[in-house]
């Protein structure tokens, strides 16, 4: 049976700061993932070039793999005026990510499939 996770990074910060972990559902073959990650100091204005991560993990003993994972932010390929590969929300992604802005402290509900990220490179 798998062991799965779920990690959350708020993109441009590839610090540890910046990433949540739930805990390791263990004989997880359909995991539901029921946990609240709180992410503090951010404007409203950081959201537009910001970027949230979600990754799913399958967790062995010495390595993890990664399943899938989906970025929720504006999509448009710039953070700050730069141009980054991390910024590639799909159209379903940019919209729940435009929901969620407009409904301030609200809470906005929505399905989207993994897919597989070019994952950000991490700091420590």
């Amino acid at each position: 049976m798998s062991k799965m996770c779920h990690l959350s990074t708020i993109l441009p910060d590839t610090t540890r700061k910046s990433r949540q972990k739930t805990r390791v559902l263990k004989k997880a073959c359909n995991p539901v993932f029921n946990h609240t990650m709180v992410y503090e100091g951010f404007k409203p204005e950081d959201l537009k070039e910001a970027c949230v991560e979600l990754t799913v993990w399958d967790h062995e003993r010495l390595h993890n793999n990664f399943i899938g994972g989906i970025r929720l932010g504006p999509g448009t390929g710039k953070s700050y005026g730069a141009d980054v590969d991390w910024m590639d929300s799909n159209g379903a992604e940019a919209a729940l990510w435009e929901r969620m802005r407009q409904c301030h402290n609200e809470w906005v509900e929505g399905v989207l499939p993994l897919r597989m990220l070019v994952m950000a490179r991490m700091s420590r």
